[in-house]
């Protein structure tokens, strides 16, 4: 049977979003919930907030969860014989430039105070899988201090990092360690965008256009404008852009300007040689179409859109991304993602704490609960082998397999990991799983 909440559980969590974002002293800017099944029946949908009432069709910046989008993206030319996700080939052939990399192992100072950068050749083939399963050795400069300080000693973090310009912090950035070693959630989508366009000869834009959201009526989807998006410029979206917000102590500062600007860059893959389109973040999506995208997903479907009959993966592609992907010995390794240069944007989260995901693993480009989620208040959440990932303004999804669900849930604003988001994640969580019957 298919999934439903009671009503109960709808109105407690109705009421729970409001009191969270609609009290003097909300707790949170705003909030959407939308949570659907298999057919994508909508169980829920409720959107609350101080100043902006966000909805399911409104569009927010999504940021990492764009790289779930590039695991299907790219699985999509695995099953097609481009490319196979273990071919130690494909990297030294198609992405020479990160072939080169050299392993930064640390620094001396000098007698003048300088930081004298050392480094190791690197050991082991880099493959695809290692790319999307955040074990090819990189890092990330909002994260890892190490490559942080790097990019700032070479004079160029202000302007190339994971967001302002993406292949160029790629090409600038050395590995942290050797591939397969250990587990560290780093720029491997960032490649894998690169690896796309490389692989099919078309820009990154248009090839998802051409194979997901076009195909799939997803008019919400596509590229922020400063990656050369006109998602926000189409005639049916006008309106719809929720600006992302910076929570302060006591009140929260506008993050966007409700239109913004869209950059074409001459120099763009095909026609030129830069890699404009980036799957690290990089896309803009409404609850709606994104959840829409994920019911593909569930066992029910197989990789097959309910309405449209349109065959987005294989069931054995589905399967793939969705499986833990790392060893026993480097899977808690180092799954903890700390914060770096970033404050007060990300805070850190440690994926292994007992009330997060403590035997969990990431799959491909997702992480994999790794048993039933027990919260702090005792009650039950997401169920063993759930994929789930995070966005850095507090965006959030999860897909039930064994429940037959998939939940979007978005904050829109900063910091990441803001404690305050997490406990209403979780009373969030145990709303749903306390409502749910079949």
């Amino acid at each position: 049977m298919a999934p439903s909440l009671t009503a109960d559980a709808a109105a407690s969590l109705r009421q729970y979003i409001d009191d969270a974002t609609k009290t003097d002293k909300p707790e949170l800017p705003g909030a959407i919930l939308h949570i659907v099944d298999a057919n994508n029946n909508i169980l829920f949908t409720h959107g609350s907030g101080q100043t902006t009432i966000p909805t399911a069709q409104s569009i927010g910046i999504i940021h990492s969860l764009s790289k779930f989008v590039g695991a299907i993206a790219f699985l999509r030319l695995v099953e097609r014989g481009f490319v196979d996700l273990d071919d130690p080939t494909v990297v030294p052939t198609l992405l020479p430039e990160l072939a080169a990399q050299k392993v930064l192992i640390g620094y001396l100072e000098g007698e003048d105070g300088k930081k004298k950068w050392q480094f190791e050749d690197r050991r082991g083939d880099i493959t695809p899988r290692m790319l999307l399963n955040h074990t090819h050795g990189s890092g990330h400069t909002y994260l890892n201090p190490l490559l942080f300080s790097y990019l700032q000693e070479l004079g160029i973090w202000d302007k190339t990092n994971e967001v302002a310009d993406p292949y160029g912090t790629i090409l600038a950035s050395p590995l942290l360690w050797h591939p397969g070693t250990h587990t560290n959630y780093g720029q491997g989508l960032d490649w894998i965008a690169v690896l796309i366009e490389r692989l099919t000869k078309m820009s990154l834009a248009e090839y998802l256009q051409e194979n997901i959201f076009g195909p799939l009526g997803l008019g919400t989807m596509g590229f922020e404008p400063v990656y050369g998006g006109d998602v926000l410029s189409r005639k049916e979206n006008e309106g719809k852009f929720w600006p992302r917000t910076l929570k302060l102590d006591s009140s929260s500062v506008n993050m966007d300007t409700t239109e913004l600007e869209r950059k074409l860059r001459e120099d763009a893959w095909p026609k030129g040689k830069y890699h404009a389109g980036c799957l690290g973040t990089g896309l803009l999506s409404s609850a709606e179409d994104y959840a829409r995208l994920l019911v593909i997903l569930l066992p029910q479907n197989g990789g097959v859109d309910p309405a449209t009959g349109y065959c987005l993966l294989s069931p054995d592609s589905v399967k793939e991304i969705m499986t833990p992907q790392l060893p026993n010995g480097i899977r808690n390794n180092s799954r903890s993602i700390p914060a770096s240069g970033a404050s007060p944007i990300v805070l850190p989260v440690a994926l292994g704490a007992p009330h997060m995901d403590p035997n969990g693993s990431f799959g491909l480009a997702c992480g994999v609960q790794g048993a039933l989620r027990t919260l702090q208040d005792g009650k039950q959440g997401r169920r063993e082998g759930t994929v789930y990932w995070y966005g850095a303004a507090n965006t959030e999804f999860w897909i039930d397999d064994e429940e037959g669900i998939v939940v979007f849930v978005n904050g829109n604003y900063y910091p990441w990991n803001d404690q305050a988001w997490m406990d209403f994640v979780a009373g969030v969580e145990g709303r749903i799983y306390e409502g749910l019957s079949k």
